[in-house]
């Protein structure tokens, strides 16, 4: 039954029948509040009903100071006493209220008044543990959180804003702290924050059974209940999902649902309210694999991921990766991607940002690698290793990203309880895909190439690096405004990462991916000096005395003359390091990021994740440009590209021959090379445009070569030699859409 009346209009009440039953006809009013949770509704309504208000704040002697000539309200925040005569004459010629928040709230129910007199014992009662608590005693707590609780409870639900609550409501937020549903605090709580008074805990287990946890009837430990209340709501979650109730114990079989309005289970419903921080808590919870909570039933159970849907019992968490493992050895990848999405999504919408989360998420990744894989290594015989490679829809350059994104991701199975049995296997599916599956990819790769430009005129219509300004000279020399953004070391599939990120932060641009042949030798200074202006029949690359040189118009390409030449044909040079302000104001910009190749070169076990944090700084700069300024085109180009090898690899180092003047680990120059050099032959016959007849070139193709040679071991990280990865460029072009 609800309540009449609030706080307010009680204590209205109060006042004006002590008015009225005063002998004066301006009295004081005395109101006594034991535990003075009433001071500002007892002001309140002093002034609504003209009264003046005045309270004791040290000693009810203040009140004494001036003498009321008015109706006045005394308000003394404890409880009367009879040892003091200071207010006799108040008593006899005024008006006397004795009512705490407790007393004044059980008037609220004028409909039930027998029942409603236990508020006013919760709260006194409340006020007796909380005095006799070690916590009170220690601290000269004379109120204590414990009454100050119940009190909080009676103010925020009577005070007047919002509907008026019924009693036995009431009576249920006092028992649970101010919580209206008995089934979820447990849930959320567990037995820390039961009441220890035994006859609350009897009465929050009567609210439990009335709500439909038959499971708790006749228990009176706080352990034993929170345990079957959890493990009942595990089996009403599990029911939602698809499990027969046969299988579960009588007490633990969920009531049907009545059919009235959107009912879920009772843990979904609560994880769904809880914020990120207390999801995460309760994740370690639910899924602890000390507390399974239905394991007999679900180890058991035919098709566990038919419950998959359900985010909660360690032993069905389990049981799925059981039976993904058992489903990825059985090579059925594209299932095992499905699940894993799906197990992660659903962990992810429940819990966040969690361990488990992670797991599934890798799952994921690990999955649509050993798919690539598969479909690699069941691909048809194929000449075009550019295309191959470097088609941007399904091009081999995915493979290459998915390892990158499953290195990156680190090994979030450490992160998990020892029991989950990811700890003991997704560290061996994982390594097998980025080490030796990989490995066994690029070395049919390396053979592939080989093949192609032996067979002669390798990259035949394909785009050449060297002929970009040729090739674009239309839209670089039409007056446009251009921005050219050249990023050292930027592999196929990170330039796609960028692009991506184009799009998502700026919609409105149009973006476009194309497949561009690279210049070899795959080295920074030849790239480089590839992208210079002038005609695609001005560039060469030359043998001078043992060095090899790229050169346009005979002259050679130096960073300073490579500055020069863009200065002088009217773009702005701007490197990383320099914060150019009017440099950007210029309508036509050459912009150059090194950090890739140099965090490579530099970071020889762990680049990956340095990578992934530059990525990210050269989008944020892309990005921030594009958006500051109103260019009509920009670019995002590459010198070259790069290999990243497995963590764990055996070099074979291979020895220069006699004829190499020029030697570096990846590839060697010299006019005397022939085709029994090592690696596969660069010169006139490859027909790539910039070799002359003297100049000879001999790049490896192997992943696991290198030639002996003085300087960094770059065990991991290498470019130089003629692997897709190395040379394929991805070339992204920017317009308003």
């Amino acid at each position: 039954m609800p309540a009449t009346k609030t706080l307010p209009q009680c204590a209205e009440d109060a006042i004006e029948t002590a008015i009225d039953e005063a002998a004066d006809e301006d009295p004081v009013v005395l109101w006594w509040d034991d535990g003075g949770y009433l001071r500002d509704i007892v002001e309140s309504v002093s002034h609504s009903l003209g009264c003046k208000f005045h309270a004791a704040e040290q000693t009810p002697l203040e009140l004494r100071a001036d003498a009321p000539r008015d109706r006045t309200v005394w308000y003394v925040p404890q409880a009367h006493s009879d040892d003091v005569d200071w207010f006799k004459d108040v008593e006899n010629t005024g008006g006397v209220v004795e009512a705490h928040i407790g007393k004044l709230a059980a008037r609220c129910f004028e409909n039930d008044r027998i029942q409603a007199a236990s508020i006013r014992t919760a709260y006194e009662d409340a006020a007796e543990q909380s005095s006799a608590s070690p916590r009170s005693q220690a601290y000269g707590d004379a109120d204590g959180s414990d009454r100050e609780q119940v009190a909080k409870t009676l103010f925020r639900e009577l005070n007047g804003e919002g509907g008026l609550p019924t009693l036995q409501g009431l009576q249920t937020k006092i028992v649970l702290d101010g919580h209206d549903d008995p089934v979820q605090f447990v849930l959320e709580h567990g037995a820390e924050n039961l009441p220890d008074d035994t006859e609350d805990l009897l009465k929050i287990r009567e609210l439990l059974v009335d709500d439909g946890v038959a499971a708790v009837e006749g228990v009176t430990d706080e352990d034993a209940l929170v345990t079957r209340t959890r493990r009942w709501a595990v089996a009403e979650w599990l029911v939602e999902e698809g499990l027969d109730k046969s299988l579960l114990d009588a007490e633990y079989q969920p009531e049907p649902s009545s059919g009235l309005g959107i009912s879920r289970p009772e843990l979904q419903s609560l994880l769904s309210k809880v914020d990120s921080e207390r999801a995460e808590e309760l994740a370690h919870v639910y899924l602890d694999p000390d507390a399974r909570f239905w394991h007999d039933v679900l180890r058991t159970y035919d098709d566990p991921w038919e419950l998959a849907d359900c985010p909660v019992d360690a032993s069905l968490e389990h049981e799925l990766w059981d039976g993904w493992t058992r489903s990825f050895h059985d090579g059925d990848y594209e299932t095992c991607a499905t699940r894993a999405s799906t197990r992660h999504q659903r962990l992810e919408t429940t819990y966040g940002d969690v361990p488990w989360t992670h797991v599934w998420e890798q799952a994921v990744e690990v999955a649509k690698l050993a798919h690539e894989l598969e479909t690699w290594e069941e691909r048809g015989d194929t000449t075009d290793v550019v295309d191959l490679y470097g088609d941007v829809d399904e091009g081999a350059w995915q493979i290459d990203n998915a390892v990158y994104n499953l290195i990156i991701s680190g090994k979030p199975e450490r992160e998990l309880p020892e029991e989950h049995p990811a700890t003991v296997t997704l560290d061996d599916l994982r390594t097998s895909l980025t080490e030796s599956r990989y490995l066994d990819y690029l070395s049919d790769l390396g053979d592939l190439i080989v093949d192609q430009i032996e067979a002669g005129s390798p990259f035949v219509g394909e785009n050449y690096a060297h002929q970009f300004f040729d090739q674009e000279q239309e839209h670089l020399q039409s007056g446009q405004s251009v921005a050219l953004f050249i990023v050292d070391a930027l592999r196929f599939d990170l330039a796609h990462e960028l692009a991506e990120s184009v799009r998502r932060e700026l919609p409105g641009l149009e973006v476009d991916e194309t497949a561009w042949v690279g210049t070899l030798p795959s080295d920074t200074e030849f790239g480089k000096a590839a992208l210079t202006p002038g005609s695609k029949f001005s560039f060469n690359i030359e043998l001078d005395d043992g060095e090899l040189v790229p050169e346009r118009n005979g002259r050679e390409i130096t960073n300073y003359q490579r500055e020069k030449m863009l200065k002088d044909d009217g773009w702005s040079y701007i490197m990383q390091s320099e914060d150019d302000a009017s440099g950007w104001s210029n309508t036509r910009v050459a912009y150059y990021w090194n950090d890739l190749d140099k965090a490579g070169e530099e970071e020889l076990t762990d680049f990956e994740a340095l990578f992934s944090d530059r990525i990210e700084k050269i989008s944020d700069i892309i990005c921030e440009k594009l958006d500051q300024g109103e260019w009509d085109r920009a670019y995002i180009l590459a010198d070259h590209g790069f290999v990243s090898l497995p963590q764990s690899v055996d070099i074979d180092d291979i020895h220069p021959p006699d004829e190499a003047e020029k030697v570096t680990r990846r590839w060697i120059a010299g006019s005397d090379l022939d085709d029994d050099a090592p690696g596969v032959l660069l010169d006139e016959n490859a027909h790539l445009g910039y070799l002359d007849e003297d100049t000879k070139v001999s790049t490896l193709a192997d992943p696991i070569q290198r030639f002996r040679n003085q300087g960094l071991p770059d065990a991991r990280f290498y470019h130089g030699g003629v692997l897709p990865q190395e040379f394929v460029l991805n070339f992204v072009t920017i317009t308003q859409e």
